[in-house]
């Protein structure tokens, strides 16, 4: 009894959290008063993959920090203006029920958008995954079913599996998952974690994945564009444990019952989040508990975030769940480090072709990239220096304000690069550097943040970053192409490697690029100067970060550009057009 009442009160707590967390969403939502306006707007098309306009899709402008949104409906010939926008970077979603996004793979992360962009969005149909949840004595009522993509569309794993949707059995036990982007998925039966706040009969049961197994032997589901696949799952009701423990370090919100944090449990082996909760504060111990966890090896940490976008993070822990519940566990909430900086940008009268000057500043992209794992205090014996929760690969992303400056925040211990892109075409990034004050001289003397990184400690504030963004980019466009009688293999992607003797280690000098199905590639922003230049099928890095921060990946890069020997000379605003590269297949990809 002591256990279901405990575990109601959780429920309660993450429902007055999400609540909570609505309303904070609400508030920040951008919604200036027409007087005041801005003139700025985005507009485009969306149509199918037949290129046919899709009436009746949404699409949504949201800028760079999340705290402004505004949306737009799609008329009959599928166009839409988003207008009201403060210049900025935006990212553009595009909605339709039954249909997702179709965009071509970025190497860099999400695509943003600027005021006065005109873009074309396809969407196409979505797949669904449908089937009946049965037991002994048949079809199982109001049982959570859950659903994340595990492998994209082109094979391409995908870790740690966090984007997880649930769906209800209806009172025949039948699930259904519509709108599924192309890729491979699994499906599993757990305790509900939406729309119920009392405990089920689920609760302490442990997942059972399709069709009647646990994770280890599940099976996969692979979909494409509409696909409708049938995934009925037997459900196993075998007992799974409890992990509990408590949070300290947490700041109380003024929300009655709020939570102190959410707690995180990724199973290391296929890296998905498992269902987590909120901690409760009703007996001023922050206490959590987690059950129906089935044996396997986990990393658990706490993390909260304020009203203000600050947030709190405990260490990870590893912990192994073997035949019994696994208590009396302590995490411990620390506040998040910080980056902060500003643009310089260099107007090159004679060069004279850098765009959107007026704007530029807010238009920038500064990204910072995690370089390293999670280093544990040696006391600490819990912890682990191979943290897979930690070690993802979205970057922590910043926009400069009008004067220039720009904050990174919430950045968890660790080393991490500094990259940037530039507002528009005519731009490069010329220098990353950090300050010469004299709090910074002992410590950062020498260390060049895009290649060195940066290393951070919990709380600790960084200042002083400088930008340095020059006018005079180069832009290249062209096209590979493959030996007669031979077509180019998938995912082809172009690189271009500094040629000058000692710019080897000039990261900003390293460009890549993918190219489109028929060879077609753009590269810009590109600094002046004597490049080698080389086409080959796209991998992912051994850490998965981008090119530029992978030195193994860099070199190998390198390597098959000074064995190919072809070479390109940018000069200040240079434009190339109609450019063959010749596609030669390297001793490494054979």
């Amino acid at each position: 009894m002591m256990r279901n009442k405990t575990r109601l009160c959780f429920v309660l707590v993450a429902t007055v959290l999400l609540f909570r967390v609505n309303s904070w969403a609400q508030q920040t939502s951008f919604s200036p008063k027409s007087s005041e306006r801005p003139a700025g707007a985005i507009t485009g098309r969306v149509i199918n993959s037949a290129g046919e306009p899709l009436a009746g899709a949404s699409v949504s402008a949201i800028s760079i920090s999340g705290t402004r949104s505004l949306t737009a409906n799609v008329n009959s010939d599928g166009e839409f203006k988003i207008e009201g926008l403060e210049p900025g970077l935006y990212r553009l979603l595009n909605s339709l029920t039954g249909y997702v996004p179709s965009a071509p793979p970025n190497l860099n992360g999400p695509v943003y958008y600027r005021i006065g962009d005109s873009v074309t969005l396809t969407m196409i149909k979505g797949a669904v995954i449908t089937g009946t949840v049965t037991g002994p004595n048949g079809p199982l009522i109001r049982l959570g079913v859950f659903v994340t993509r595990v492998r994209d569309e082109e094979g391409k794993k995908l870790t740690p599996s966090v984007n997880v949707r649930e769906r209800s059995t209806d009172d025949r036990g039948i699930f259904r998952f519509y709108g599924l982007a192309p890729g491979t998925y699994i499906v599993w039966a757990a305790r509900p974690r939406i729309g119920v706040i009392v405990p089920s009969a689920y609760d302490d049961d442990a997942p059972t994945y399709f069709p009647s197994a646990t994770r280890d032997t599940a099976s996969e589901i692979t979909v494409r564009d509409g696909d409708e696949i049938t995934a009925d799952i037997h459900y196993r009701a075998e007992p799974g444990h409890a992990v509990s423990g408590n949070v300290a370090g947490t700041i109380d919100s003024p929300v009655r019952f709020s939570p102190g944090a959410s707690i995180n449990l990724i199973d290391i082996q296929s890296r998905t989040l498992l269902p987590g909760t909120s901690t409760s504060s009703a007996d001023n111990n922050h206490s959590f508990g987690l059950y129906g966890i089935p044996d396997g090896e986990y990393e658990l940490y706490a993390l909260q975030y304020l009203p203000t976008g600050e947030g709190l993070r405990s260490a990870t822990q590893r912990i192994t769940v073997r035949g019994a519940d696994v208590t009396g566990l302590s995490l411990t909430l620390a506040p998040l480090a910080s980056i902060e900086g500003r643009f310089v940008f260099e107007n090159d009268a004679k060069a004279a072709c850098a765009q959107r000057k007026e704007t530029a500043a807010p238009e920038t992209l500064v990204r910072a990239w995690r370089s390293a794992p999670e280093k544990t205090d040696a006391n600490n014996k819990t912890g682990s220096s191979e943290v897979v929760s930690s070690a993802n690969n979205s970057p922590t992303l910043g926009a400069g304000d009008a004067k220039g400056s720009f904050l990174l925040r919430n950045l968890q211990p660790g080393s991490y690069r500094i990259d940037s892109q530039p507002p528009a075409g005519g731009w490069y990034i010329k220098s990353i550097a950090l300050g010469t004050t004299r709090a910074l001289a002992a410590k950062t003397a020498g260390i060049n943040p895009a290649r060195d990184g940066i290393a951070l400690k919990n709380g600790e504030r960084v200042t002083g970053l400088l930008i340095t963004i020059a006018e005079g980019a180069a832009n290249l466009r062209g096209r590979i192409s493959a030996v007669e009688g031979q077509t180019l293999p998938p995912r082809m992607t172009v690189y271009l490697v500094p040629a000058e003797p000692g710019a080897a280690d000039n990261l900003l000098r390293f460009y890549d690029g993918r190219a489109e199905a028929d060879g077609a590639f753009t590269l810009s922003n590109v600094a002046p100067g004597k490049y080698l230049i080389v086409a080959r099928r796209w991998e992912e890095t051994e850490t998965g970060k981008p090119f530029r921060q992978d030195a193994a990946f860099r070199a190998k890069v390198l390597q098959e550009a000074e064995a190919l020997k072809k070479a390109i000379v940018f000069k200040p605003c240079e434009r190339v057009t109609e450019f063959n590269l010749p596609y030669v297949t390297s001793t490494s990809q054979r």
